[in-house]
């Protein structure tokens, strides 16, 4: 069984990220994968080296279609019996490889998007031979009737080789750290995030926040600089960060109010797998990752004080704070982990 996955991004992001973690594990497992990477894109061709085979060409003339033959030529020199799409934008590249080299195709829905029925889609869905849903939110939206063998729902899961265990809080211990990791743009939530530290911090509580991540646009760097000057001693922006294992393990815990429909939620998982609790929005798949009361906190609505009284509820209840924290944390090893990931991927493709 060898692979080789589409990668036609530009920019490293999640969906990367995913294709990276599952070489890696099948690399442990000593089975071959291939990565098909556009040749000008250095910074891709190194990291996937480490883990896969990297193949180049062409991707980003018209579709990697100019590279086409060559392509093929690699597939049937490399006997690879599988191709992984994942991304839309190459599925006509893939579906034509499928077409001329006869090997079964797998597209990853990664996003929550009602799937199309019209005679186009309708045409992709049958020539597919499997879609992987990354959540079960995904999977109620693409899912068609006609086609729902083909479904499967596999969870995104974490690389626990990026998250070993290390030593907690080498920083001051006197603040309640707040952590908050992704996107930085108003729909995550972050600015009720910013405020409810605000409220808690005017209250007497010595908490602090640290966001990580990128800025989504002029505007919202603005607003953020002008917070961060404001409340700067209890508050930092650190930016885009390698490192993701040392920065969940300087928390307290981490918080996630996203305002919109998530398909998954893997900082939530990476958090809970470091023993980091977590408070999220309900606004997407985050409720089939965390039992509220359980192994998390979801939020019903987003405001900054619904914010601010789920981590007092952290802060002023130590029993439940590490009741979370390890129930997080056997959820995450039990279910959501790039092994058990792959052990699903492996069946689907063993079934087709």
């Amino acid at each position: 069984m060898t692979m080789l996955h589409v990668v036609g991004a530009k920019i490293w992001g999640g969906g990367e990220q995913y294709v990276y973690d599952m070489c890696d594990e099948l690399q442990r497992r000593q089975i071959s994968s291939f990565v098909l990477i556009d040749r000008s894109n250095i910074e891709f061709c190194e990291r996937f080296n480490l883990v896969s085979n990297v193949v180049t060409a062409n991707l980003y003339s018209v579709k990697g279609f100019s590279s086409i033959i060559s392509i093929v030529d690699c597939i049937k020199k490399n006997n690879i019996t599988t191709i992984h799409c994942h991304s839309g934008k190459y599925i006509l590249l893939c579906l034509a490889l499928k077409k001329l080299t006869h090997v079964k195709l797998i597209f990853y829905k990664h996003n929550v998007i009602a799937a199309k029925t019209d005679v186009y889609h309708n045409w992709i869905q049958s020539n597919v031979d499997a879609f992987i849903c990354v959540s079960k939110l995904v999977y109620e939206a693409q899912c068609i009737d006609k086609y729902r063998d083909k479904f499967h729902l596999v969870y995104n899961g974490v690389n626990t080789n990026r998250f070993l265990k290390k030593s907690r809080k080498v920083a001051d211990n006197k603040y309640f750290t707040i952590g908050y990791a992704g996107r930085i743009i108003d729909n995550k939530g972050i600015f009720e995030l910013i405020e409810a530290v605000r409220f808690l911090h005017n209250e007497g509580y010595p908490v602090y926040l640290t966001i990580c991540g990128v800025i989504a646009n002029q505007a919202v760097q603005t607003k953020l600089e002008r917070y961060i000057e404001s409340y700067q001693t209890y508050m930092q922006y650190i930016g885009f960060q390698e490192d993701m294992n040392s920065f969940y393990r300087s928390l307290d815990c981490l918080v996630a109010p996203s305002k919109v429909s998530e398909a998954f939620g893997l900082v939530l998982c990476e958090a809970m797998y470091c023993q980091i609790p977590v408070i999220a929005s309900r606004s997407g798949a985050q409720g089939e990752i965390i039992e509220h009361d359980q192994s998390g906190i979801l939020l019903n609505t987003i405001t900054a004080e619904q914010i601010a009284f789920a981590i007092k509820t952290l802060l002023d209840n130590h029993e439940y704070y590490h009741k979370l924290s390890q129930n997080g944390y056997n959820r995450v090893k039990s279910k959501f982990t790039t092994e058990v990931m792959v052990d699903s991927i492996l069946r689907v493709l063993e079934s087709l």
